[in-house]
C-alpha cells in the first residue's frame, strides 16, 4: 500500500466520526483498509473514498 491515514484524518476529511469510519473498514466498505493486529488502528488508503451513499455528518 502507498501512503495510508488514519481513521481520524479521514473522518475530518470527509465529516463522519472516527467511530464510523473503524466501522466501514471492519464491514469492508472501503477498500484495502488494514490493522497491524486487532484493536491497532486501522490503516486507510490516502486516496480512499467512503461508500456510495454515506452522509456526511450535520455541523
Amino acid at each position: 500500500m502507498s501512503e495510508a491515514i488514519g481513521t481520524r484524518e479521514f473522518a475530518e476529511k470527509f465529516g463522519v466520526t472516527p467511530a464510523t469510519v473503524s466501522k466501514w473498514c471492519r464491514e469492508g466498505k472501503i477498500p484495502n483498509c488494514n490493522q497491524d493486529g486487532k484493536g491497532s488502528p486501522w490503516h486507510i488508503p490516502k486516496d480512499a473514498v467512503p461508500p456510495v451513499g454515506y452522509k456526511q455528518r450535520k455541523k
